[in-house]
């Protein structure tokens, strides 16, 4: 009563306030003490505002109406947190177990790669490339999965294979398998005398009369002579065999030496390391490949299978093809594709300004090109000059002068560009029993000025499934086990610098196809899987006489000169230049050196490959002569 009397309130209101906090009051493990009892939190917020008002009534002191000192003390739970009940621990426990079975099993099913694959070697795109171990980089333990196992065996390995290159699918499994196991089972021995058979039907090559050499091509000496390899002039080998006439003559000018994979490596090898040319005959692994490719059906399963896809194929409306950098744009590219095709369809010729153009034409580019080369040479010398004389200025009119001329250089290349150059071949696609279709016909219906076609595979390796080429062969890397990018002492005889592979690249060519000269810059190992090419070949120093098309050509490090008819009136130094030949022959491996010249006639249908695998500076001086 004395505490209703001081706050201002009736009886009936402390009833009704009474009332309204028993029906709000819930249970709650926290509580309080005040002296006076324990209270729930309902109660405690009650009695705050209870006393609250007590104090406004008091004039603010901290005391109640009977005067008690009020305070407030940490809540207190009634009972501790209860512990987790054996339920909840088994539960957590069969959860974690479950989880590790069912990771492992799904290792064990998905073991051995599938339609996908991680990509070989990410950090090497990023430029920091380096194996940690040879091991690792050479491994070739491609296990099966679980279920395949209890179906009957694991996964078959193909023999050779690479982990982290290769084709890992199905379908190329099966394929090798049904020849590795019964159509043709590894014999070395069957596989050397089938190339043996090949070049026998192809018929023997030997020396003409007057290629005359100092050493034995078939049994070179132990290091390479003075003046290896024999070079003829050109006009004189060109007489003896055009280039324009695929059939085979027994009489050429080879100064080439042939090792025999089994007994002369090392010698070969002393040539390599020397940055010479040669071929390499009777290597097992090469010989395999050539006698799988040459078995009938074996590609037509191996490109026409899981792997329908559309591949690159040029096109000329004649015999040669002459590399160029395409720089139209897209829409320019599919019109010309549609030209191509829609002729095809109506059974036209598709010309459409294609081919590798008139030589006098080509002789006027040269001289439009190369003058904006050596103005742009003196131009860069002469800025550097102003750059340190800067108070010279006569040596700031040249610079001016200069930019002037070269200017008016490019207007006029650019012009020549326009209107003076047609691309001389088209890239298309296409499947291989398409190409075959073209390429595979009677003599009857070849000539040089026929439309021929060029068909294209490329493995892209460690750049990337798929990234150097839409719809890539990487089963590359799988049949021709010799030009794998291992590493340490496993590194083919062919790589010498593996890690600056640039993939596989295969070229099947139709009788009679020509691919004009030029020079590359790296190293170069080319194996011929079946039929006859011819090479004509020329050393670095010859390349004064070559008459280059000069840089910013799209056709740029290719001779202008036509070699089935060239003219001389046009390039007169080219008779000055001197070459020598080599036909190879299903199983052989060539060894092109760095900037060494080559020019291709394919003798019938053939496939070839080859790769890369760095580069050498032994022979720039050379090539820098000629403006690159």
């Amino acid at each position: 009563n004395s505490l209703e009397c001081a706050s201002g309130k009736t009886k009936h209101d402390s009833v009704r306030v009474g009332r309204n906090l028993t029906m709000q009051r819930r249970h709650h493990s926290a509580v309080v003490a005040n002296g006076d009892g324990v209270l729930s939190r309902e109660e405690r917020r009650a009695e705050r505002r209870r006393l609250g008002k007590a104090r406004r009534a008091n004039g603010g002191s901290d005391s109640d109406a009977f005067g008690r000192k009020l305070r407030r003390v940490k809540r207190v739970a009634k009972s501790k947190k209860r512990a987790p009940g054996p339920v909840i621990l088994w539960a957590v426990i069969s959860f974690g177990l479950f989880s590790t079975i069912g990771v492992t099993v799904f290792r064990l099913l998905h073991n051995g790669g599938g339609p996908t694959r991680r990509r070989a070697y990410p950090s090497h795109e990023k430029g920091g490339w380096k194996p940690r171990s040879h091991t690792e980089y050479n491994s070739d333990k491609v296990s099966g999965g679980l279920m395949s196992k209890l179906r009957g065996g694991g996964k078959y390995l193909i023999p050779d294979s690479m982990k982290e290159l290769g084709n890992k699918q199905k379908w190329y499994g099966e394929l090798r398998k049904e020849y590795d196991l019964n159509i043709l089972p590894k014999d070395d021995e069957r596989s050397l005398r089938f190339v043996e058979e090949e070049r026998k039907k192809n018929g023997e090559y030997r020396q003409h009369s007057n290629a005359r050499t100092p050493y034995d091509i078939h049994n070179c000496p132990e290091f390479p002579p003075d003046g290896y390899p024999t070079q003829w002039p050109v006009l004189e080998v060109l007489d003896n065999w055009s280039p324009d006439d695929p059939t085979p003559h027994e009489e050429i000018y080879q100064g080439w030496c042939v090792f025999d994979f089994r007994t002369e490596k090392n010698k070969a090898n002393n040539y390599r390391h020397a940055e010479l040319p040669f071929i390499m005959r009777n290597d097992p692994a090469a010989a395999r490949t050539a006698e799988r490719w040459n078995h009938p059906g074996y590609l037509d399963k191996l490109l026409m299978g899981n792997e329908d896809t559309m591949r690159r194929t040029e096109y000329s409306p004649n015999n040669h093809f002459m590399y160029w950098v395409d720089k139209r744009d897209r829409s320019e590219r599919r019109a010309a594709k549609k030209t191509i095709r829609r002729a095809e369809e109506e059974g036209n010729e598709a010309h459409d300004g294609f081919g590798r153009g008139a030589q006098a034409e080509m002789a006027k580019a040269m001289e439009i090109y190369s003058r904006v080369n050596d103005l742009k040479d003196k131009l860069e010398e002469a800025v550097d000059y102003a750059d340190d004389h800067e108070d010279d200025d006569e040596a700031q009119l040249v610079v001016k002068k200069l930019k002037r001329q070269l200017s008016k250089a490019k207007e006029l290349r650019d012009q020549e560009a326009e209107d003076g150059w047609k691309p001389p071949t088209e890239n298309l696609r296409m499947l291989y029993t398409e190409w075959l279709a073209h390429a595979n016909v009677t003599d009857d219906k070849l000539g040089p000025d026929n439309p021929h076609w060029y068909f294209r595979l490329i493995g892209c390796g460690t750049m990337g499934d798929g990234d150097c080429d839409k719809g890539s062969s990487e089963w590359l890397f799988d049949e021709l086990t010799y030009f794998q990018p291992r590493m340490g002492e496993e590194r083919p005889f062919y790589l010498i610098e593996p890690k600056q592979q640039k993939g596989i690249h295969c070229r099947f060519g139709m009788k009679g196809v020509i691919a004009e000269n030029h020079f590359d810059l790296s190293r170069n190992a080319i194996s011929l899987l079946g039929g006859q090419r011819r090479y004509i070949l020329a050393h670095p120093n010859q390349c004064v006489h070559m008459n280059l098309l000069p840089r910013g050509h799209p056709s740029a490090r290719h001779s202008a000169v036509d070699w089935s008819d060239p003219d001389l009136e046009s390039f007169p130094t080219f008779k000055h230049a001197h070459v020598n030949e080599v036909v190879m022959q299903p199983g052989d491996v060539m060894y092109l050196p760095t900037n060494w010249f080559h020019y291709i006639i394919s003798l019938d249908l053939n496939f070839q490959c080859n790769t890369r695998s760095g580069g050498e500076h032994l022979y720039r001086e050379e090539i820098n002569e000629c403006g690159f």
